[in-house]
């Protein structure tokens, strides 16, 4: 390559002194490259009885193949730079499906008006989001003690009984004894329910059974449907209280003993890009 390189800067330069001059090396150097290049191939190169010296036959040859094989390197090195500068601009977050579809995903908006170059990849999962080689951020739930990243609180929980204008209009005399309690059949312990609320009110629970719902997205759409009372993660359900698409059943909020978490993988350098998303993350959760 080195020779190469050297006999095509003497032809587009035209002549040894200039290409000395443009590659910084001596001109015996470049001499010298060229008579290396030649005895390597078989053949002259340059027709040094001509002042200044020509190309031959196998010289032109070899230019052509030479300035088109320079031009593929740069243009792939010029996309290896563009696909690793979108790399950086890439941001992979993983959390749960509520948290992404009621929490993230609204205030994703307002970071992409303030940093439309960069593009947030949200991947789910139906319980505790875990870290992949991808992965550059998690938003989980719990108590930030996780040895799989270091963790930094975005907000604490709590919970609140939540139902739909048009549920609460018709039942205004309802109360958690005979309201249909919408429950979620969580296989994560972490996540408290109804029981937690009910123990930590001091209220009987009732004895009638629940509307059970295999995560928290469709229970919250049944709760948005008039179908009963959640009990309202304001992570999830906050943004929809302010809406007025849900409304407070009983003003009595309870707080879960861990909180929402930001977790940033341990063994990985935290990307510009992550950096920036998370300082917007930060402010969105500040006032909940």
């Amino acid at each position: 390559m080195r020779l190469l390189s050297t006999f095509e800067a003497v032809h587009r330069t035209g002549s040894v002194q200039n290409a000395a001059a443009e590659l910084n090396v001596t001109q015996p150097a470049v001499s010298q490259a060229l008579k290396q290049l030649e005895t390597h191939i078989g053949t002259a190169l340059l027709d040094r009885r001509m002042r200044p010296a020509v190309l031959t036959e196998a010289g032109q040859i070899l230019l052509l193949a030479v300035t088109d094989g320079l031009d593929r390197f740069g243009r792939a090195i010029d996309q290896i730079d563009a696909m690793q500068t979108a790399q950086e601009n890439v941001v992979t977050v993983a959390c749960t499906i509520c948290t992404g579809t009621y929490w993230l995903m609204p205030r994703l908006a307002a970071f992409y008006g303030r940093h439309p170059e960069i593009s947030v990849r949200v991947v789910t999962a139906s319980s505790r989001p875990e870290f992949a080689p991808e992965t550059d951020l998690v938003i989980r739930y719990g108590d930030g003690n996780w040895r799989d990243g270091r963790a930094e609180m975005l907000f604490r929980e709590r919970m609140l009984p939540v139902c739909s204008a048009d549920f609460a209009a018709q039942f205004p005399e309802a109360t958690l004894a005979d309201a249909p309690l919408l429950q979620v059949d969580a296989t994560d312990d972490n996540w408290p329910g109804w029981e937690h609320y009910f123990a930590a009110t001091g209220i009987v629970p009732p004895e009638s059974s629940h509307r059970k719902f295999g995560n928290y997205v469709q229970a919250t759409q049944a709760a948005v449907a008039g179908m009963g009372v959640l009990l309202g993660w304001i992570s999830n359900t906050g943004d929809l209280l302010k809406e007025g698409r849900l409304v407070v059943f009983r003003d009595e909020p309870v707080f879960t003993d861990n909180a929402f978490h930001m977790v940033l993988p341990r063994q990985k350098q935290t990307k510009a890009a992550t950096a920036r998303l998370v300082a917007h993350l930060k402010e969105c959760a500040a006032p909940l």
